[in-house]
């Protein structure tokens, strides 16, 4: 937490991307990756607020299908909006912006994927607690290391527990 005061005293959100971006580098050379990794995951799992895995729930409970779960949660700009189906278990989404107050506004690009664990975390959180069950999440890209927008493959299983879904109409 080296020069913790710089990123607590200013209100520059670029300077404060900036201190986020050296932190994580001192992280990574301080522990492994796994940790590294694992630390924020836990972030983007608090970050996933109560409200939105309420209404994901809803949604869920109201949907017959996959697609129409994913196309509610879509409508109503949960999980970036671009949630798609993708062969039978699997769901790709992302952003086209950050979101993320702590760093959207860095000059820089951070040199590793390794800050944005945190979305993982969030899409694991989100699913999860749909699903009730543990998923996996890949990032594929991220805005804050230099690519247009941020990519996830959200690996679920969604389709295969169709009792999950209401067979009637609500």
């Amino acid at each position: 937490m080296k020069d913790f005061h710089i990123f607590e005293s200013t209100k520059n959100y670029s300077k404060k991307a900036e201190w986020i971006k050296d932190m994580i580098e001192r992280l990574e050379t301080h522990i492994s990756q796994k940790l590294c990794i694992k630390i924020m995951e836990s972030c983007g799992r608090k970050c996933c607020g109560i409200s939105s895995r309420k209404y994901a729930k809803q949604f869920m409970s109201e949907s017959k299908s996959a697609k129409e779960f994913l196309n509610k949660l879509n409508e109503s700009g949960i999980g970036g909006g671009r949630l798609r189906l993708k062969g039978k278990n699997t769901i790709t989404g992302g952003y086209d912006r950050c979101y993320c107050g702590q760093v959207k506004k860095t000059k820089e690009p951070f040199p590793t994927k390794t800050y944005c664990q945190c979305s993982v975390g969030w899409y694991k959180q989100l699913f999860e607690s749909v699903l009730g069950k543990d998923i996996e999440v890949e990032l594929i890209g991220s805005i804050i290391t230099g690519a247009k927008t941020c990519e996830f493959v959200i690996h679920t299983g969604l389709s295969k527990n169709k009792k999950i879904f209401n067979k009637t109409k609500a």
